[in-house]
């Protein structure tokens, strides 16, 4: 689980720094660079606080990629990265509390499997709506929007139904 967690913080980290690097904005990449740096070391030591100031970095950074026009592909992967890092971080303190019956590897196996699931169609989809644009009316957008919604919360019903 730390593998594919500092995996994903690196991948995000030089997501990141290399959107930054391909538009010449040197003195910010080296900022994302060393903030993943401190990320890493942080995961390492067990600080709790490093996963959210990251994240929140990281996904502001990103935020402001786009908003200034970097490509929004190394954006994307940057902050899927940084949320993929920061769930499992998450995870990992919360199953250092579990009892030893809880069986942690079936759990840990489980939580990477939905979080496989989650990312790749959350890629899939902000990828989808990249390269392609779709022109809604207001009442699909609205429609689309509220069956999105019932959609998720279907799916956490489910996924919390199915912990127990």
């Amino acid at each position: 689980m730390k593998f594919v967690q500092y995996v994903a913080l690196i991948v995000g980290t030089g997501s990141l720094v290399r959107g930054y690097f391909a538009e010449g904005r040197t003195a910010s990449a080296y900022w994302i660079l060393g903030l993943g740096a401190f990320w890493l070391l942080g995961e390492i030591r067990r600080w709790r606080w490093t996963a959210t100031l990251g994240f929140l970095s990281f996904v502001a950074a990103a935020g402001y990629g786009l908003w200034s026009g970097l490509s929004p592909l190394w954006m994307l992967a940057g902050a899927v990265g940084a949320l993929v890092t920061w769930d499992l971080s998450d995870f990992r303190h919360r199953v250092q509390e579990a009892a030893p019956e809880d069986e942690i590897a079936g759990l840990a196996r489980r939580h990477l499997l939905r979080l496989a699931i989650v990312t790749g169609l959350g890629l899939a989809f902000s990828l989808f709506g990249m390269f392609f644009r779709l022109q809604f009316s207001f009442e699909w957008t609205a429609f689309l929007a509220i069956l999105s919604a019932l959609g998720v919360a279907y799916l956490i019903g489910r996924i919390r139904r199915g912990e127990r």
